[in-house]
């Protein structure tokens, strides 16, 4: 808040008049100027903190889906050769599943520093171009995830119709129940693959 006082001693004439205003003039624009210094000196503090956070955040997402790599190729494998087998089973050909085709482990990303800049509105601090990589990024990210999200849901279908299975032995009647789901399974991975290839590729141009 800024305070304008009037006068010590009483104005005589037109050139005390426009003295003092002057003088009030350059006071308030000192002070305004002062008032923005700070201003800015804030926003950028602001500015830098969240692009580095947005960037440590980044880099974890980053090395997690790169370490989720392999575990994804192997649960492709393992959904592959369990559709191949339910597939002959419902064909009435005889068939056994081992525990490792139907495994699916994919952990959440993160994105609490990105989602943080955007309501605190810090974004508006930062460079168009590289806000635009960060959302490009994030929007890959949240492919991921969703496709995750439907590949588990094909999973928690999948598994209930085979726990009556012995030994790994499935009858041809629930073999052409889980068929569908398995289906629906794989082209969810294969998905998560791929859209997993664009994620990377994404991080990658958000950290240069």
């Amino acid at each position: 808040m800024l305070d304008v006082h009037a006068p010590e001693h009483g104005i005589n004439g037109a050139r005390d008049f426009f003295i003092h205003l002057l003088t009030i003039t350059a006071g308030l624009l000192i002070a305004i100027a002062l008032e923005q210094s700070v201003e800015a000196l804030h926003h950028r503090h602001q500015r830098k903190e969240a692009e580095e956070l947005i960037r440590q955040e980044i880099r974890g997402n980053r090395t997690a889906l790169q370490e989720n790599e392999k575990g994804l190729t192997a649960e492709l494998n393992g959904m592959k050769d369990a559709l191949k087998i339910l597939d002959g089973i419902s064909n009435g050909q005889s068939g056994t599943l081992q525990q490792n085709q139907l495994q699916f482990r994919e952990g959440p990303m993160q994105d609490s520093a990105w989602r943080t800049a955007s309501t605190t509105g810090v974004l508006s601090y930062m460079d168009y171009d590289e806000v635009q990589r960060f959302s490009d990024a994030y929007k890959e990210q949240d492919e991921l995830q969703a496709m995750a999200q439907l590949t588990i849901n094909d999973y928690l279908e999948l598994v209930p119709v085979l726990q009556g299975s012995t030994g790994g032995v499935v009858d041809e009647a629930h073999a052409k129940i889980a068929l569908p789901y398995a289906r629906s399974a794989m082209g969810h991975l294969s998905g998560m693959y791929f859209i997993g290839i664009g994620t990377m590729g994404a991080y990658d141009s958000a950290l240069k």
